[in-house]
């Protein structure tokens, strides 16, 4: 049977596919790369909050069927990110992506204004648990657990549960103690009579529930694509997606989601990023002070070891512990002699910026 699925995750877009449900994960992979050029080792690929792989524990080869992904089921792929800095390779293929291959809002299935169960779904004549509604027209579902519920209060229960963050759904019958029995996805769908635009909300917002709680998921802050770290300590990434769209390397910082400005490999250089040494905003946001007749930083960091000196008294000329000599002004070091290459004491200088490199 041919699968018509839906992929997610890339470049913030919709991305359609079709692939035998038989084909295992090197067969799926492929597709994608035929698709966008992404290499099969820089993407991992979920449906739900399960992770397709290519063995289970006896060794098996896994296919698609084995995860019970329906005909017009959404995937999300997460691109694998390598730590920096990069040489990037210009001879790997550029992004291929056509546009008929994308599936944009427009084209998806208004949904219903009431909505119709499948002749299939036990009926129930007991009230809706959570709008109380006992009409006897009105359809109601009976869940596994045995409790009522209406399609559309089921529909917006379920989207609730997945706005905060959820992964499962429980019923949430009362009386009086919580019933809080499971209910599978596939009873979901069923029972909440899902058309294809709620089908894909859900199942790509329970992924992306999982993603962003368990794999550390983050959006590339220019293409929106899904990504996560090889290694968690790695704080400089390069995107793919916008890698191969540009033909040169586009880094940026995981911490702060903004560009990558310098040559370093823990130091992006934009102001304020969660991962910004310290003492750079020390240096940055410290109070001024007049020395020698002129407004200073009361903090500067050694220009030779990097040791944070606060200027408490006296004049400008300043001696480290580890023995270099230099003006608190200007920052110029003593020339070897370990004479102050600025003036006197208290002249005055030409003063110094706030220090934005430590040594």
């Amino acid at each position: 049977m041919m699968l018509n699925l839906y992929l997610h995750g890339i470049d913030s877009k919709i991305i359609a596919l079709a692939i035998e449900e038989d084909a295992c994960l090197t067969e799926l992979k492929s597709l994608i790369h035929e698709k966008t050029s992404i290499s099969s080792e820089d993407m991992r690929v979920f449906y739900l909050s399960k992770e397709l792989t290519n063995m289970e524990g006896n060794e098996r080869e896994l296919r698609l069927s084995d995860y019970n992904i329906p005909n017009e089921g959404n995937l999300v792929v997460v691109l694998r990110l390598q730590p920096g800095p990069y040489k990037t390779d210009f001879t790997r293929e550029s992004w291929s992506v056509k546009d008929k291959d994308v599936v944009t809002p427009e084209k998806l299935e208004i949904i219903p204004f009431k909505k119709l169960l499948d002749p299939d779904v036990e009926l129930s004549s007991e009230p809706d648990m959570i709008t109380f509604e006992d009409h006897p027209d009105a359809q109601r579902a009976r869940m596994p657990c045995g409790h009522a519920i209406g399609a559309e209060s089921l529909t917006e229960y379920c989207r609730s549960a997945l706005s905060s963050g959820k992964l499962e759904f429980r019923c949430p019958h009362m009386n009086p103690k919580p019933c809080d029995e499971l209910w599978e996805f596939s009873i979901i769908k069923t029972c909440a009579a899902l058309t294809t635009e709620e089908q894909r909300e859900f199942e790509t917002k329970l992924s992306i529930n999982y993603l962003s709680n368990f794999i550390g998921m983050q959006q590339c802050s220019n293409c929106q694509s899904y990504c996560a770290r090889v290694n968690e300590k790695t704080v400089r990434t390069l995107c793919p997606v916008c890698t191969m769209k540009s033909n040169s390397a586009v880094e940026f910082c995981w911490s702060c989601r903004r560009t990558w400005q310098t040559s370093k490999t823990t130091d992006c250089g934009n102001l304020n990023c969660p991962s910004e040494d310290p003492k750079k905003k020390i240096l940055r946001e410290c109070n001024e002070k007049d020395i020698s007749g002129v407004k200073c930083p009361s903090i500067r960091a050694c220009p030779k070891c990097g040791l944070m000196i606060e200027h408490t008294e006296g004049c400008k000329q300043m001696q480290c512990t580890c023995q270099q000599k230099f003006c608190f002004l200007c920052l110029q070091m003593a020339n070897n002699q370990g004479s102050y290459v600025c003036g006197t004491n208290y002249n005055k200088c030409e003063r110094a910026p706030a220090q934005v490199e430590i040594p």
